[in-house]
């Protein structure tokens, strides 16, 4: 399979995170809680791969389906996403006592070779982008170049 390189490697950067946002849990149990964990900035990936397509599928919770941009280019997926949030505690008298505020991109790109772009499809819904990217029907084998 084409992503079995990447799957090893974000399996590996999912260590830290999971050590360091429990830790930060734990470390601040009174209260205190950081705006954004790194863990809400991951793209979680599904890629699964038949003869006939990719299946992608990424987990996008709370983002807005206007705020999702994909793209298909030299056989590179590329898919970015932007979250915008706020949040405001006021007391009875209306006047605001917190208010915390956040904004943030992110995107993953993903070697997909052999799609036909134009047939490619998207749907999200729940939070959970689903792309089919149909491979080409021509494929090119490879082409031996000797040396004189």
């Amino acid at each position: 399979m084409s992503n079995d390189l990447m799957n090893n490697q974000n399996n590996w950067m999912d260590f830290g995170d999971d050590f360091f946002n429990h830790f930060g849990r734990n470390f601040f149990k009174n209260g205190f809680s950081f705006p954004a964990s790194n863990r809400q900035m991951t793209m979680k990936t599904d890629v699964s791969e038949s003869d006939t397509a990719y299946s992608v599928k990424i987990d996008l919770p709370g983002l807005k389906k206007e705020n999702i941009a994909i793209e298909y280019e030299n056989s590179i997926l590329s898919v970015s996403g932007k979250q915008e949030k706020a949040n405001e505690e006021k007391n009875e008298d209306g006047e605001i006592i917190h208010s915390e505020r956040y904004y943030g991109s992110y995107s993953r790109s993903y070697h997909l070779p052999n799609v036909e772009r134009d047939h490619i499809t998207a749907k999200y819904d729940g939070g959970v982008l689903t792309l089919n990217l149909p491979k080409s029907s021509s494929t090119q084998s490879a082409h031996r170049i000797e040396i004189q």
